[in-house]
């Protein structure tokens, strides 16, 4: 067997090409991938309890599109189901906060000897 991105000659049990790593016809599928981010509010990134920027950041869209979805469930279809959602999810989620601030101390600059010649 060759692998088909490098051309090398491997055994015919190999999961992966071992010059270039990849995959055979016997290497697992990637299957169901988990997600690893959680859904929190942002502490940064709020306009009322930052619900429609947590919703944003984890769906992976623009705020604005989330917020001006959560208006259309306030007034339709059934009045005031955005509200209560909005409310439960500020109860529910929890908030993130921004990684603090990393102090960088300016570095001194020593000045710069003419170099003489003979």
């Amino acid at each position: 067997m060759f692998c088909t991105r490098c051309g090398a000659g491997l055994d015919d049990n190999v999961k992966f090409c071992c010059h270039c790593g990849a995959g055979t016809a016997q290497a697992p599928s990637p299957g169901f991938v988990p997600r690893t981010e959680r859904l929190t509010r942002p502490s940064d990134d709020q306009k009322i309890a930052g619900v429609c920027a947590g919703f944003a950041r984890y769906f992976g869209v623009d705020v604005t599109l989330v917020r001006i979805l959560w208006i259309v469930l306030v007034i339709w279809p059934i009045p005031c189901i955005g509200i209560i959602g909005y409310i439960v999810a500020w109860i529910v989620m929890p908030v993130s906060y921004p990684p603090p601030a990393v102090q960088v101390q300016p570095v001194q600059a020593q000045p710069v000897q003419p170099v003489q010649t003979p």
